[in-house]
C-alpha cells in the first residue's frame, strides 16, 4: 500500500531510544488514606451544644480535633483560632460531605498521582500518605516530609470540581519529596518555595488545562489576587531575587502566608508562577524543574528572574 506521507528512516541508536521510550514503564504510585473526619464530628458534636462560647469551642477543638491547615509556629495557633470562628456557621451547609468522609473523596486519589509522576518521572516509587481532614472552607491543603515520605492533607469539605487541580498541585510536591528534591519541611528558602510552589501550580494547570489561570494560583477568598500581582511584576521578582537564599522562619512566613515588600501577600507564589513559565517556555521540562535540588533552588530562581528581567520583566 502507497504510504499517506514521507517514510521516516531513523538511525539504529534513534530507532532504540524510541523503542526504550515506549517501553519505560510508568512510574509506580501508591496512596495509604487516614480519614480524620470521625474526630472532626466528635468535636463537632461536643461544640454544637447550647451554651458553648467560642473560647470553649476552640478548647474542645484542641482537645478533640487540633487539625488546621497552619504552620507549626505560634501565628499558626492564632491563624486556626481565627479560621475556626470565621467557618464555624458555615459548616452545617457542608455537613453532609463531612459525614461521607474520605469515602467520598473524589476524584480518586491514585489514579490523579498517577499523572502527576507522569509528568515528573520519578525513577523510585512514589508512596504517600493521604490525609483527608475536615478545614475551615478556605480551600486549603498542604504536604509535609519526613525522611522521604511525603503526607498531604486534603479538605474533605473542598468541591470535587475544585479537589483535582487541588490534589494535583500537592502531588507534585510529594513526588518531589519523594524524589529527594525537596524536603518538605516548613523551614526551608524563599527560593526552594518558589520553586516548589510554581512547579505545583503548573503542573496542574498542565493536568487542567480548560481551568482559568487564575484558578490555579488565587485563593478563594482572593479574587483577583493574580491581576493585582502582574501589576506588581517587576517588584514582586526584585524581592523574591534578593531573598531567595533566606530560609528564616519569619521571612518564609512574610513571603507566603503574611505581606511580602511589596504589599500583596504569598510573594514566592507569584514569583513561582512566572518563573516556572519561564523554565518551560525555554526549553525545560517537568521532570527537568522536579529534579532541581532544595540547595540548587536558590541560585537557580535568582538566575531565571535575573534573565526575565532582564527581558523587560
Amino acid at each position: 500500500m502507497r504510504p499517506f506521507g514521507p517514510v521516516l528512516r531513523l538511525a539504529p541508536a534513534a530507532v532504540a531510544a524510541v523503542l526504550l521510550a515506549a517501553a519505560a514503564p510508568a512510574p509506580k504510585v501508591a496512596v495509604t488514606v487516614k480519614d480524620l473526619t470521625p474526630r472532626f464530628l466528635t468535636f463537632y458534636r461536643a461544640a454544637s451544644a447550647a451554651g458553648v462560647s467560642p473560647d470553649e469551642r476552640f478548647r474542645l477543638w484542641k482537645r478533640d480535633y487540633g487539625f488546621a491547615a497552619v504552620p507549626p509556629t505560634p501565628e499558626g495557633a492564632a491563624i486556626a483560632r481565627r479560621l475556626l470562628d470565621a467557618a464555624w456557621p458555615k459548616y452545617r451547609a457542608v455537613l453532609p460531605r463531612i459525614e461521607r468522609g474520605a469515602a467520598g473523596v473524589e476524584p480518586s486519589p491514585r489514579p490523579t498521582l498517577a499523572r502527576v509522576a507522569q509528568l515528573l518521572k520519578p525513577k523510585r516509587p512514589v508512596d504517600l500518605t493521604l490525609v483527608v481532614y475536615v478545614g475551615a472552607l478556605e480551600g486549603n491543603a498542604f504536604t509535609v516530609g519526613q525522611n522521604g515520605h511525603a503526607t498531604v492533607a486534603i479538605p474533605v469539605e473542598q468541591s470535587p470540581r475544585d479537589r483535582g487541580p487541588v490534589m494535583a498541585h500537592e502531588f507534585t510536591h510529594a513526588v518531589q519529596i519523594s524524589m529527594g528534591s525537596s524536603s518538605g519541611g516548613w523551614v526551608r528558602s524563599i527560593g526552594e518555595t518558589a520553586l516548589a510552589e510554581g512547579l505545583a501550580m503548573r503542573v496542574a494547570q498542565r493536568l487542567y488545562p480548560d481551568r482559568p489561570s487564575a484558578s490555579f494560583v488565587e485563593l478563594p477568598d482572593e479574587p483577583g489576587w493574580l491581576n493585582r500581582a502582574e501589576a506588581k511584576r517587576r517588584r514582586i521578582l526584585e524581592d523574591v531575587r534578593a531573598t531567595a537564599a533566606t530560609s528564616d522562619s519569619d521571612q518564609v512566613m512574610r513571603f507566603t502566608m503574611g505581606v511580602g515588600p511589596s504589599g500583596l501577600d504569598r510573594e514566592a507564589y507569584y514569583a513561582g508562577w512566572v518563573v516556572t513559565d519561564y523554565w518551560l517556555k525555554h526549553g525545560r521540562s517537568f521532570a527537568d524543574i522536579g529534579r532541581i535540588s532544595e540547595a540548587d533552588a536558590p541560585a537557580e530562581v535568582r538566575r531565571a528572574i535575573d534573565s526575565i528581567l532582564a527581558e523587560g520583566g
